[in-house]
């Protein structure tokens, strides 16, 4: 039975998908992250899937070949997939764990992923007291600029 508390958030942003993986994730947890992401994917036709690992300590193998599969799914899908946020120790665990990363980019942060995706911001600088104004203060561009390879 899916419940709450066993969900991780899928995030849809610029139609993009932003999944941030966080503490301990369950391989329960797991399967329930794959069917919604890539139920995500087939009802948005999303253009880019971002796994950000920022928040974990660790990293078994079941759930590095999760995340490996879920990479390659979404790309038989048209969907591609970056993973960023990951730590030297992740890294070198996923290393070690021998899943095929080869249908996933990597970046260093959130920011270089949505890069790496097409979508590029534009921050103006704020004076103090307009920080409350209604007009808005940053411009999000999704540009077209990202080009899927032939892999």
């Amino acid at each position: 039975m899916k419940t709450f508390e066993n969900r991780i958030p899928v995030i849809q942003l610029w139609q993009r998908i932003v999944v941030p993986l966080q503490g301990d994730v369950t391989d329960e947890t797991a399967a329930f992250l794959v069917d919604d992401v890539l139920r995500t994917i087939r009802d948005t036709s999303a253009a880019g899937l971002v796994i950000d690992v920022t928040g974990m300590w660790t990293m078994d193998s079941h759930l590095c070949h999760v995340i490996a599969n879920l990479a390659a799914a979404a790309r038989l899908m048209g969907t591609p997939t970056v993973i960023c946020g990951m730590s030297a120790p992740i890294a070198m665990t996923l290393q070690t764990m021998g899943a095929d990363f080869r249908l996933a980019q990597t970046a260093l942060t959130l920011e270089d992923a949505l890069e790496r995706l097409g979508v590029s911001a534009v921050v103006s600088e704020l004076e103090p007291e307009d920080a409350f104004d209604d007009a808005m203060p940053e411009t999000i561009t999704s540009t077209a600029s990202f080009a899927k390879s032939a892999d």
